[in-house]
């Protein structure tokens, strides 16, 4: 590799170290920059991985392991490129809305690892600083994934329609839509637990593909303006995003069960999870983000979900209440309990809920068309 091209990946790198993206990037996109990232430093990866790794730990290491073959030159080659086209589809944030946090969502590192990010007061800033795979008891428990990315969900449903009208036409093909790069949070996915979630991203990748096929192959064939269209679909796209979050909670919720049952029965060395650590490092911060939720600055889907999710914070709450008194262990049972006595409000309420959602987000994007038909 010339000198020249070396000058560059160090140039390119240096600058991924404070580039800020006006949306989020996308996991995905973070992971593969990790990789080519990793590669083009180190080479290929070991192949046994080391012992007492964590959970993003391994992550990590399998995506790194999937560029083993490409040289370090052609894997600096490819860093670049691949640079290059989150840049153009990410787009960057201006300076003042970056030295406010950044854009729509997190930018990523030179290695790919995200920040962050907030979008001026829009954002709320209860996201855990926690590095991904680590406890700050130095423990296997983590966060859940999906509950670290709940304000940066809700800084995308507050996106104006002007703005949404704005991304879209800079967007250009459906390949660059923003819902194409999303993957399921609260599970790996391509597997039965991840199904909720890619139903709903698939769903709104369909109606983002829509609106920019509108705006692209179809112009000449569709009598009305592509904003007209477009504005209609807006209202569906923030509601999309409200079940999404939804939808997080109602996987953390389950697995915060499942996992307190697990250790009160196994133990805590089976599952490597005590139980006054899964109420500090779970439920604790999935209380505060249901919590987040219906504060002022969010949007309205976003503080509707919020208002349904009263009941969840109201047990959260109540179990934290028996564990400070009782111990954990009360703390567990109680949690079980009355999640179990709760059924019909998950199973029931919320997906009624998520559907009535979806007819108000229809009926609210004939009023968008036809204001934006008027020109008002």
């Amino acid at each position: 590799m010339s000198s020249s091209e070396i000058s560059e990946f160090k140039a390119k790198v240096a600058f991924m170290k404070t580039w800020r993206p006006q949306s989020a990037v996308s996991n995905r996109d973070k992971m593969e920059i990790y990789a080519l990232h990793k590669q083009a430093v180190s080479g290929d990866a070991p192949q046994r991985d080391p012992p007492n790794l964590s959970v993003s730990e391994r992550t990590n290491l399998r995506e790194w392991r999937k560029k083993r073959g490409l040289t370090q030159a052609e894997a600096k080659a490819a860093y670049i490129s691949e640079c290059d086209r989150q840049i153009r589809t990410y787009g960057t944030a201006p300076q003042s809305a970056a030295a406010n946090g950044g854009g729509g969502g997190g930018g990523s590192t030179a290695d790919g690892r995200g920040g962050s990010g907030r979008s001026g007061n829009q954002t709320p800033t209860n996201t855990p600083a926690t590095p991904a795979g680590r406890s700050p008891g130095g423990g296997p428990l983590l966060t859940p994934r999906g509950i670290a990315a709940i304000p940066l969900l809700c800084a995308a449903a507050a996106e104006s329609r002007i703005s949404y009208l704005s991304r879209l036409k800079s967007t250009g093909r459906p390949e660059n839509g923003w819902w194409r790069k999303q993957e399921p949070l609260c599970a790996d996915p391509g597997t039965p637990l991840a199904a909720p979630e890619s139903a709903v991203l698939v769903s709104a990748s369909k109606v983002e593909e829509l609106s920019l096929l509108i705006s692209s192959e179809w112009s000449g064939s569709v009598p009305l303006p592509p904003s007209v269209v477009q504005s209609f679909l807006w209202p569906l796209h923030n509601v999309l995003l409200a079940i999404w979050v939804l939808l997080i909670f109602i996987c953390t919720h389950v697995g915060s069960g499942i996992l307190l049952c697990k250790t009160t029965l196994l133990g805590a060395r089976a599952t490597g999870a005590p139980l006054g650590r899964i109420f500090s490092e779970d439920i604790g911060p999935a209380s505060l983000a249901a919590q987040s939720l219906c504060e002022p600055h969010q949007a309205v889907a976003v503080r509707l979900t919020g208002l349904c999710l009263m009941p969840y914070i109201t047990q959260c709450n109540a179990c934290r209440t028996v564990v400070d008194r009782a111990g954990p262990v009360a703390g567990g049972m109680a949690y079980v309990f009355l999640s179990v006595m709760t059924w019909w409000f998950w199973l029931c309420m919320l997906p009624w809920f998520a559907f009535a959602e979806i007819c108000t987000a229809v009926m609210l994007g004939w009023c968008f068309a036809l204001i934006e038909l008027a020109g008002v």
